[in-house]
């Protein structure tokens, strides 16, 4: 039993991720130290002797040798063994990338912190987050007579406080980012984490990555310094490619066409809805967000614009779909004196006193057409006499070249 529980416990700490505390808040936690590169040699065959040079056993000679590490790393130490018991001059540079710039190290053989016998040097790196030292290139200048036997450098790979695991052999090496980073070395914020400024973790802040507001309706946000400053260093996320019809930098509200559904979470895929409109009741595809309220044409009514309005009528025409009911009035035509066959009449007509009643039965409008069914009763002056059969009992005829309608109520405007 207590090997079972000695076990269990074991393997709990070898789970733990050493980028959490257990309870789930972040930490600073680096990658394990590794050997990064190393090289052995006989102290004969350390080098080519230059000419005056000793040619024994323990052959010495002016020389430069560079590794390439194969990828960024933070060094934590190089040891450097020699045939000699120590060299008269030794330069270490190191370089971020190939090609350089060379960044000189250290300048002296004897080093203070140096470790190892006379025939062994390390230099370790400093610990200070300022002082750290990475590369991917070492290049050691051996100066006078000095044979180098073995060379050996140790460290960790590059991931800024934000791993605690390394693919160190893979080239460039990659770390196993946590904190929502991403990258070779942790070195950006997941395109979804983007809220805060992307920083390196500290052993007193571990500075992850924020998620971006999005309302679970974008996958990826991008950071805006300016917005970042006026929150007061709160948030500065702004969303991108805004899915299931929302809009904003936090995808909270609906794009043109759609309204907010009171009764769906922000966070729905059905928080938006299509308005509906009616394609001829309305006067556009765009609704209130809020109500959904479209906005309907003159008479027209209804949520969607789909029905006329008290007082109104459907007609005929799509450009002015509900007409207002018309009511009886009674109207007062016009007739000349005396009919004449002059083509002046059809300019000038004289005023007649006759009252006509009209009932208007029918009612509508279509592309700019009126028409219209007209009751004459004549209280006062008998009918008109007949001409030629154009007038027929009491109708007005059409054909008549002199009538003339006044209506006491206008009539509706027509929109164009």
């Amino acid at each position: 039993m207590p090997v079972t529980f000695a076990l269990l416990l074991l393997l709990s700490q070898a789970s733990a991720d050493p980028c959490y505390h257990p309870g789930g808040r972040p930490r600073f936690c680096l990658p394990p130290v590794t050997q990064l590169a190393s090289m052995a040699a006989s102290c004969p065959q350390a080098c080519i002797p230059s000419p005056g040079a000793d040619l024994g056993p323990r052959a010495t000679c002016n020389g430069s040798l560079t590794l390439a590490l194969g990828g960024p790393f933070l060094l934590t130490s190089v040891s450097l063994r020699f045939c000699t018991p120590g060299p008269p001059a030794l330069v270490l540079s190191a370089a971020w990338a190939t090609g350089g710039p060379w960044r000189s190290l250290w300048r002296r053989p004897a080093w203070p912190g140096a470790l190892g016998g006379p025939e062994t040097v390390t230099f370790r790196a400093p610990l200070g987050p300022k002082a750290r030292v990475v590369a991917s290139h070492l290049r050691v200048e051996l100066g006078g007579q000095a044979g180098l036997a073995a060379a050996g450098v140790r460290g960790r790979c590059q991931c800024h406080g934000h791993a605690a695991r390394c693919a160190a052999r893979d080239r460039p090496p990659r770390c196993r980012c946590r904190h929502h980073t991403t990258g070779p070395g942790c070195e950006s914020c997941r395109p979804s984490h983007r809220d805060w400024p992307w920083r390196p973790a500290t052993p007193r802040h571990p500075h992850p990555c924020l998620p971006c507001s999005c309302n679970q309706h974008a996958r990826r946000c991008r950071f805006n310094s300016e917005l970042f400053r006026l929150s007061g260093g709160r948030s500065g996320g702004v969303c991108e490619r805004c899915r299931h019809h929302t809009a904003g930098r936090h995808c909270h509200y609906c794009q043109p066409g759609f309204w907010r559904d009171p009764s769906q979470p922000i966070n729905s895929r059905k928080a938006c809805r299509a308005c509906q409109c009616h394609p001829i009741g309305a006067t556009g595809g765009t609704c209130n967000q809020t109500s959904g309220q479209c906005s309907c044409k003159l008479g027209v009514t209804g949520l969607t614009c789909s029905r006329c309005g008290p007082g109104y009528q459907q007609s005929r025409s799509p450009r002015m779909p509900c007409q207002r009911i018309p009511e009886a009035t009674t109207t007062l035509a016009t007739t000349p004196h005396a009919y004449s066959s002059d083509p002046q009449c059809q300019n000038y007509c004289n005023i007649s006193d006759t009252r006509v009643h009209m009932s208007l039965r029918r009612y509508c409008q279509q592309e700019y057409e009126f028409h219209d069914l007209l009751q004459p009763d004549v209280s006062e002056g008998g009918r008109w006499p007949p001409e030629d059969g154009r007038r027929k009992g009491n109708w007005l005829n059409a054909r008549d070249p002199c009538t003339v309608l006044s209506v006491s109520d206008p009539l509706p405007p027509i929109r164009v």
